[in-house]
């Protein structure tokens, strides 16, 4: 089977995160299947030997990381052409998108609906995008893969796509990386070393929650800790957050620090440092910051909702996000009980061990063969 992988979204930028779930699912497809031809304007990161890379949107270099903007006349005027001049058996849209009109089977990954879900937190581009191109792919794809189960319910609520057509499939984290970590050397250069933490990792968009954390932190009985917020916030929200935490308690804002950048490879020190890892986001497509703080031996608190209890599962202390004195209870629960951190880090190393890429890539390749068998009866050929 000719496997056709559509990372045409991928750029010569620093990976974002679909960027790494496509890198590492097309190498551990690669290990199952090698005959896959990649379009892709940046082939880093890839194991795939240069003559299977198809440089894409050259001719639109000049417009920068703004030829990006033609990309969706691109897939539906250029790619179907190419797609049939490779004989591919399958195409895999690793982001969600692709075409409305696939000459072969199409199988999409959707991560999360956060531009219908949460419309503030993306442009308005991106938003008529999903609600208006994005549905139309869906429907005509062969199959789709959820990378979860609360983002395959949202599929089903906002485009009406059979449940049947949906599969799910866990992401994972990079093990190499993310595994206990303790160097005083790293913490001392954020200024943490000896300082008494909670970590929070992620961008001021407003599903992150971060106003609700900042009062919760505030009133937390418990005030030898540390806020840690990692992730880049503009000056208005850093604004917004220490008057949220001082109108709660005086003089509680400013025990709130910020880290606007940390290297990938510090963040398992940063996970390894903290007394506890707080994610209450209001929605997420899968929620990997908790996995990789389990993964690095730290307690975790989170919110109740969208695809965080699948993550989770039992190893977090789970929490109505909206609620800040059941957040702030959860908080000086776990800080104040040195066992139940010890019994929740046992836990949360277990938890971990049931996500995988190469399981992930197996579960994709067994997708992307079932959309190949079905196609004939999906798609009969015309009559003479």
């Amino acid at each position: 089977m000719k496997i056709g992988i559509d990372a045409t979204f991928i750029g010569s930028e620093k990976p974002t995160g679909l960027g790494v779930y496509t890198r590492n699912i097309v190498n551990e497809l690669l290990k199952l299947n090698d005959d896959m031809v990649l379009w892709s304007s940046d082939g880093g990161g890839f194991n795939l030997p240069q003559e299977r890379m198809r440089p894409v949107l050259e001719r639109f270099r000049f417009l920068g990381q703004n030829r990006f903007l033609v990309r969706p006349v691109w897939m539906e005027l250029k790619f179907p052409a190419l797609i049939q001049r490779e004989k591919i058996d399958v195409l895999f849209s690793t982001v969600p998108g692709g075409m409305w009109a696939c000459p072969v089977p199409h199988v999409v990954s959707v991560h999360d609906l956060t531009p219908l879900a949460v419309p503030g937190d993306s442009p308005k581009a991106v938003q008529l995008n999903y609600r208006y191109r994005l549905g139309k792919i869906l429907e005509r794809s062969a199959a789709i893969i959820a990378i979860s189960a609360s983002t395959k319910d949202d599929i089903c609520r906002f485009y009406q796509i059979p449940p049947e057509k949906i599969q799910v499939v866990h992401l994972a984290y990079d093990k190499e990386l993310f595994q206990p970590r303790h160097c005083p050397e790293v913490l001392g250069n954020y200024g943490l070393q000896g300082v008494p933490y909670i970590l929070s990792v992620g961008s001021d968009m407003s599903r992150k929650n971060l106003l609700r954390l900042a009062r919760s932190f505030a009133a937390l009985r418990n005030h030898s800790h540390c806020l840690v917020l990692a992730g880049l916030h503009s000056p208005e929200v850093k604004k917004r957050l220490l008057a949220e935490a001082a109108a709660v308690a005086q003089g509680a804002e400013l025990r709130i620090r910020f880290l606007d950048y940390v290297r990938d490879k510090d963040l398992p020190v940063l996970y390894s440092g903290a007394t506890l890892f707080c994610y209450p986001s209001l929605y997420e497509g899968f929620g990997l910051p908790v996995l990789e703080a389990m993964a690095c031996g730290t307690a975790v608190v989170a919110s109740n909702t969208t695809s965080i209890p699948e993550v989770a599962g039992q190893a977090a202390l789970l929490v109505d996000p909206t609620d800040c004195e059941a957040l702030a209870a959860a908080l000086d629960a776990v800080l104040d009980d040195a066992g139940r951190r010890e019994a929740m880090r046992a836990a949360g190393l277990k938890q971990v061990t049931s996500f995988s890429w190469q399981r992930a890539a197996q579960e994709i390749l067994s997708v992307l063969q079932g959309a190949v068998r079905s196609w004939p009866a999906r798609h009969p050929p015309a009559a003479d």
